[in-house]
């Protein structure tokens, strides 16, 4: 299957990886400068303290266009989309849309493509410079149905090594799990400044934890808020180690995913009149941090 990847951060750079090794990838970089050095040397995946240098990808800027592929996965942050969004439109093939948050969802209406899919990445991984990523944390990569059969998307059904997929029946819930684990864990560690695994151990952070997660799922109306909680816990202590991706775009001085994810929050919680004090506040540090370059 010929794979087109829009995104040459992490996640791009990790599924690419992954991805060659069964299929015909091509990954579309921001800059031009990136995607020649992947041409010229390749991706190295550094996983299990083993290094591997993948030498099959094509690597092209954005700018060039679009090649004919049978799927476009789009691994960039949600705040890029509406830049990429023209240059996509009136393609046809499936698309796969890997974004936090849930405003994403808006912009897929537009789109003529008659089967549009999205996920949800549970995976560690880092950036270490623009041909180089480190898988930090095995998880799995979710995927649900936009539009369209979810049986026509046949990737969900491979196998590959250490970067399993697994079909969820309702894109709605799927989405609205990851915008909970995101909405508690990233915040918190992005302005605390500690690895996710801190939030759980020190009995103060904890306490805010347990407080964030009460009012998030508040506003969102979380069905089983015992489940949900236990789930947010253990995605926290599965990355114990992990710097959340939150933490890490403000220590680069990068645009955060903030307004993908409190902000969609509290745009929720002011349409159901809900409470969203510490939402709020957290959402106000994460943007006064973000403003100073981190």
């Amino acid at each position: 299957m010929r794979i087109g990847i829009i995104g040459g951060g992490a996640i791009g750079l990790l599924f690419a990886s992954h991805l060659s090794e069964k299929h015909s990838v091509t990954l579309y970089t921001h800059t031009a400068d990136q995607a020649s050095i992947i041409q010229r040397k390749g991706i190295r995946l550094i996983a299990g303290g083993e290094s591997r240098l993948l030498t099959g990808i094509i690597s092209m800027g954005l700018d060039e266009g679009i090649l004919d592929v049978d799927l476009l996965i789009l691994a960039v942050k949600q705040y890029h989309l509406p830049q990429i969004l023209p240059r996509i439109k009136g393609i046809q093939v499936p698309m796969l849309f890997l974004q936090n948050g849930y405003g994403h969802i808006s912009y897929l209406k537009q789109l003529q493509s008659p089967n549009i899919y999205v996920g949800v990445v549970e995976h560690g991984a880092l950036k270490h410079d623009g041909n180089t990523v480190e898988h930090t944390g095995l998880g799995i990569t979710r995927i649900a149905s936009f539009k369209g059969e979810l049986e026509q998307l046949t990737l969900v059904d491979e196998r590959f090594d250490h970067f399993p997929f697994a079909k969820s029946e309702d894109f709605h819930s799927m989405l609205m799990d990851k915008l909970v684990v995101n909405s508690v864990i990233n915040p918190l560690t992005a302005i605390l400044g500690v690895e996710n695994g801190c939030l759980i151990t020190n009995p103060f952070y904890y306490q805010l934890f347990r407080e964030l997660f009460e009012e998030v799922s508040g506003i969102l109306e979380v069905q089983n808020k015992d489940e949900s909680f236990e789930n947010v816990r253990s995605v926290c202590m599965a990355t114990a180690e992990n710097r959340s991706s939150m933490l890490k775009d403000l220590e680069n001085g990068r645009e955060t995913e903030i307004d993908a994810i409190l902000g969609h929050i509290l745009s929720e919680a002011k349409s159901k009149g809900k409470s969203y004090c510490l939402t709020s506040s957290l959402y106000k540090m994460v943007k006064g941090k973000e403003s100073q370059g981190g």
